[in-house]
């Protein structure tokens, strides 16, 4: 009884704060996932046998924030008074938080490649492999400091660095099919080329963060 009159006088937040802690809440899952992208790369450069179990119990916890964080967006949408600007920004961040949390779902695939590699460690074209990855890692970082600052010149920048990964895979794919190997190092290649594909699609999820700070604004 007491709590719900303490309720009932305690001022509801405005629709510019509650859209303004709903960005800190988004920058703090975009941590959550540069924190598995980190690890992902230590399973990759391996053997780092912690690192994966790490990944996974990352991953429930940044499921955990974006669901929450989608039903505030809704609730934010539904019964908060919000200027068109604002409503923009809130659909933005919505979009925003399904890329995060895909890429945060890709870390957690390379986590289980990279254990799934680690009898043929070190991997072929271990360090092209580390590059690409710590490029679509620089995506990522560059995606959320965008969004931090509302940087709408970012894309393009983002946009250049996404055609390096792109070309990365392009290259070290058609390195991969054309080396000849022993039957038993053909399904690392294919792994290998799957882990190539879950970067590439991270460094796209990246890129998608950047964008829709822009669009929002057009």
């Amino acid at each position: 009884m007491l709590l719900s009159a303490w309720r009932n006088q305690v001022p509801a937040r405005s629709g510019a704060d509650a859209v303004g802690a709903l960005k800190q809440e988004l920058l703090r899952l975009g941590s959550m996932v540069e924190e598995s992208a980190v690890l992902a790369r230590a399973v990759l450069s391996g053997p780092d046998m912690e690192a994966a179990p790490q990944i996974r119990r990352g991953d429930d916890r940044i499921d955990k924030l974006y669901r929450r964080l989608e039903e505030e967006c809704a609730d934010l949408l539904c019964h908060k008074r919000l200027s068109q600007t604002q409503v923009r920004e809130v659909l933005s961040y919505m979009h925003c938080l399904r890329d995060l949390e895909r890429f945060g779902d890709y870390c957690k695939e390379l986590a289980t490649l990279g254990e799934q590699l680690l009898p043929a460690q070190p991997v072929m074209l271990r360090d092209e492999v580390l590059t690409m990855l710590d490029r679509c890692r620089s995506l990522l970082a560059l995606a959320l400091n965008s969004l931090s600052e509302e940087d709408l010149s970012a894309g393009a920048r983002l946009q250049a660095l996404d055609d390096l990964v792109d070309r990365d895979y392009e290259r070290l794919v058609e390195e991969l099919t054309q080396t000849c190997t022993s039957s038993e190092f053909r399904d690392h290649q294919l792994m290998l080329v799957l882990v190539l594909r879950c970067i590439e699609r991270m460094a796209d999820h990246a890129v998608n963060v950047s964008q829709r700070v822009a669009r929002r604004e057009r």
